[in-house]
């Protein structure tokens, strides 16, 4: 959901404003601008102990049909904000859901594994980036952006906020995708 708001800038921030946007929009420029600050995310996860454990059920079938254009499996939508010491996890309205300290996380890498399996010849071209962190797993892609939101399991801006870096077994070749 967008809405729109209205604010009012001294002549000093318009001017710093019109001297970086380019031709983009003022508004779009400051969304993008407290975009890019607050590490704020576009995100899409799923836990371990959610993933159906025996058989197949039609989302998982559907997912993997549908990619890589379509949502990848997940059961939870929202944001994430990458802070100096923590993950922050929003739903959709922006309430907080959970956080995760970054130094409690471990074995980060963008992969399929034994709990979320890429299907025997499907398409499904998106492996998620999962980690652990306690006792619990999770596999998570970061919105993309543009005019249709595509999702990846590897997004070089959000790697980058964690400083963190993913294991690169699987990674190298899901990098460039968009």
């Amino acid at each position: 959901m967008k809405e729109k708001i209205s604010i009012t800038l001294d002549e000093h921030l318009i001017r710093f404003v019109d001297s970086h946007r380019g031709d983009v929009p003022r508004s779009k420029f400051i969304e993008n601008y407290i975009r890019e600050r607050t590490n704020l995310f576009s995100a899409l996860w799923i836990f371990k102990d959610e993933i159906p454990k025996a058989g197949m059920y039609e989302q998982w079938i559907s997912v993997h049909l549908s990619q890589p254009f379509g949502k990848p499996l997940h059961k939870h939508a929202g944001f994430i904000e990458v802070g100096d010491s923590r993950l922050i996890f929003y739903d959709q309205d922006m309430n907080e859901q959970f956080s995760v300290n970054k130094n409690k996380m471990n074995s980060l890498k963008v992969a399929y594994d034994q709990n979320f399996r890429r299907l025997k010849d499907s398409r499904g071209l998106i492996p998620p980036l999962q980690f652990g962190y306690d006792k619990t797993r999770i596999y998570l892609f970061i919105g993309t952006g543009g005019r249709i939101m595509k999702y990846s399991g590897y997004d070089e801006k959000f790697v980058d906020a964690l400083s963190i870096k993913p294991k690169t077994a699987q990674t190298t070749a899901f990098i460039n995708r968009g």
